[in-house]
């Protein structure tokens, strides 16, 4: 890590590590398929049964409630991951 990383920006790397985690585990996928380019048209096992599960275990490992908009939006890595920043950002206040 480059010492000239701020403490959001390593903040932000770890949730997305640990966001990239949770959805290989709970999709069930390789966890190098979890890429920027990661979503519902790229993946085969990011189904909508999967969505679920996954928007489910997202809340319960960060901690946060989503909006139906918000888990209707999130379907792709980048996506989730603009969502888990803003939530975490709301939460840090």
């Amino acid at each position: 890590m480059s010492q000239t990383m701020t403490a959001t920006e390593t903040h932000s790397e770890a949730a997305a590590q640990r966001l990239r985690a949770l959805v290989a585990e709970a999709l069930g996928a390789d966890p190098r398929e979890i890429t920027e380019t990661a979503s519902q048209s790229t993946l085969p096992e990011w189904t909508s049964l999967a969505h679920l599960t996954l928007m489910a275990a997202v809340e319960g490992e960060f901690g946060v409630r989503f909006t139906m908009d918000e888990m209707s939006s999130a379907t792709d890595f980048p996506r989730l991951c603009q969502v888990i920043e803003r939530h975490l950002a709301d939460s840090r206040g």
